[in-house]
């Protein structure tokens, strides 16, 4: 059963606003009320597990994320039902600062951020008797950080607000301020985090300390990114699963290499998974909702695979209907099955969905010596653990310098994690978003590896500069 540690606090906070308007005489001192929540211990709680709740997305707000990360990407696009027309524009690479999924993933980053804010703005004048408040300011950092972890290599220099009384109009803030920022508020939160919670999903150490992992990544800080992937596998939590198309089952979602997920509950209102609904063809042989809108791969990268690569078994490419095979390679219409639950309810499922796993943590750290060091032998080996799973050859490093192995990692990770969001980032960081988007016919300019910030904030905020290219 999962914990969903933000029930309990909620309800709480509403049963603290909940009165009988003729019955109630006297002011409560003892209890909460709109005007003292924020200076009680419960109210932190609650104001927290809000921005938990805010960070956790679910259903459309998962599927809009995922989009940022792979819907530009040389991997996945979509077709069909109502949500073709903003998946086009994404895909093709006509989007606009009006963009509807544009704008609605930016204000939900910044409702988490808020949240974080009015903790820290209250804090202080706060005594807390039933946990340790140092480990929930340290929740409160990640969290923070990791909205502007996801702000900035979305949307670039956005405005780096950390108070809930910030200036009206804001304006944008350099990049180097604000990975300077991402970098020490994870620092000091994984200084505090225990290596293990009480609650499962709360953060701990090594959350923190993975995400630090992915910023050095994506910043190409390339030192600090090998030494916080090894602090990582030092806390010893942490391996491959053994079986790769066990990592994302229902019956599997605690395992030992997930570090950081959004979870999932097929409640069959709205906290659940819908990947099944939008991944499988029509007709096919399985119970429950199939929506019109449809989750394709590309041939190409399906062909990429090793024929041995079991990453693949988890890829669609034909199935059976009604006596005759109906053929999904060929017609860039493979699907992905990464996320199968049998026991979904309605169109939604219970997989949690990873945001860090362990495989990613080791791909890093190769990556990361890799262009330090060149293809030595640590690199090779980090690479051979997630290969030797995956039961491919595994990689010589006679067999490469540092440039042809930096695009083998680049091959590697999309292999390992489709479906994932990942490869937008892996492709910038690579240098390849842009030329591998023409490539496949699309009008891709440099500009597009930031996507424009609303055009709702551009006219509320006079400080706020437009990105370039919009």
């Amino acid at each position: 059963m999962k914990k969903y540690i933000f029930n309990i606090f909620l309800t709480t906070l509403a049963l603290g606003f909940t009165a009988c308007e003729d019955a109630l005489v006297e002011q409560p001192h003892d209890q909460l009320v709109p005007s003292n929540v924020l200076e009680t211990e419960v109210g932190l709680e609650a104001v927290l597990i809000s921005a938990y709740g805010e960070m956790q997305v679910h259903m459309f707000p998962l599927v809009r994320q995922h989009y940022m990360e792979e819907g530009t990407t040389d991997i996945f696009w979509e077709q069909g039902g109502g949500q073709e027309r903003h998946a086009t524009t994404l895909q093709n690479f006509t989007f606009d600062s009006e963009h509807t999924w544009i704008t609605d993933v930016y204000d939900q980053l910044w409702d988490a951020v808020t949240d974080v804010n009015q903790f820290f703005d209250n804090v202080d004048k706060v005594e807390f008797k039933n946990s340790d408040k140092a480990v929930r300011m340290a929740e409160a950092r990640f969290i923070r950080a990791y909205q502007y972890y996801l702000l900035s290599k979305w949307y670039g220099e956005v405005p780096l607000i950390i108070s809930s009384t910030p200036e009206l109009y804001p304006s944008n803030s350099p990049m180097a301020e604000i990975n300077e920022f991402i970098e020490r508020e994870l620092i000091d939160a994984a200084a505090d985090l225990p290596k293990e919670q009480t609650d499962q999903y709360r953060i701990n150490k090594g959350g923190a300390l993975a995400l630090l992992t992915k910023h050095y990544l994506n910043t190409k800080q390339w030192q600090k990114c090998a030494d916080a992937a090894q602090d990582v596998m030092d806390l010893g939590l942490y391996q491959l699963e053994d079986d790769y198309k066990q990592i994302f089952s229902v019956d599997n979602e605690t395992n030992s290499e997930f570090i950081l997920v959004y979870p999932q509950i097929r409640d069959g209102v709205s906290e659940g998974n819908t990947w099944m609904a939008l991944s499988l063809p029509p007709g096919y042989p399985e119970t429950g909702p199939n929506f019109a809108a449809q989750f394709k791969y590309y041939d190409a990268f399906v062909n990429s695979f090793d024929p041995n690569d079991v990453r693949r078994e988890m890829i669609l490419t034909e199935y059976e209907k009604d006596g005759a095979t109906v053929q999904l390679l060929g017609n860039d219409d493979s699907r992905s099955l990464k996320y199968y639950d049998v026991a979904r309810i309605g169109a939604l499922q219970d997989n949690d969905v990873p945001i860090i796993r362990y495989a990613d943590i080791l791909l890093s750290r190769a990556e990361a010596i890799n262009e330090l060091q060149g293809p030595v032998t640590e690199a090779i080996d980090l690479i051979n653990e997630v290969r030797e799973r995956a039961e491919v050859t595994p990689l010589s490093t006679g067999d490469f310098n540092k440039e042809t192995l930096r695009d083998h990692i680049l091959a590697e990770r999309g292999w390992e994690f489709y479906s994932e969001s990942k490869r937008r980032s892996d492709l910038i960081r690579h240098g390849k978003f842009v030329e591998r988007a023409k490539s496949r016919g699309k009008n891709a300019q440099n500009y597009h590896t930031l996507y424009p910030f609303p055009q709702t904030e551009i006219n509320a905020n006079k400080n706020l500069e437009q990105n370039e290219g919009y």
